[in-house]
């Protein structure tokens, strides 16, 4: 398992999601461009976390290979719902 501490910034518009999601969302992640693997997203400020909302979160994933400061994005399916930073790992198992 890893457990990340992200920047978080979920996309607005039309396109995009139209409601907000809460602790235990677990979109497909492209942490290797190509490849989705999923994870849960705890949200640390907030109940719900809206379209248009940027924010730091926890991710945690069964297994993906992160680093600090690394870019990626996020989805339901083949769109990008939205993307985020790893600003600290906190476990690696």
């Amino acid at each position: 398992m890893v457990r990340i501490l992200a920047s978080l910034y979920l996309y607005a518009g039309e396109s995009s999601r139209q409601t907000p999601f809460e602790t235990g969302y677990r979109p497909l992640f492209d942490v290797v461009e190509g490849v989705k693997t999923s994870g849960m997203i705890t949200l640390l400020d907030r109940e719900q976390f809206f379209p248009g909302d940027e924010g730091m979160v926890e991710i945690k994933f069964i297994e993906a290979d992160c680093s600090k400061g690394m870019k990626f994005q996020f989805s339901e399916g083949r769109e990008p719902l939205g993307e985020a930073t790893v600003i600290r790992i906190l476990q690696r198992a």
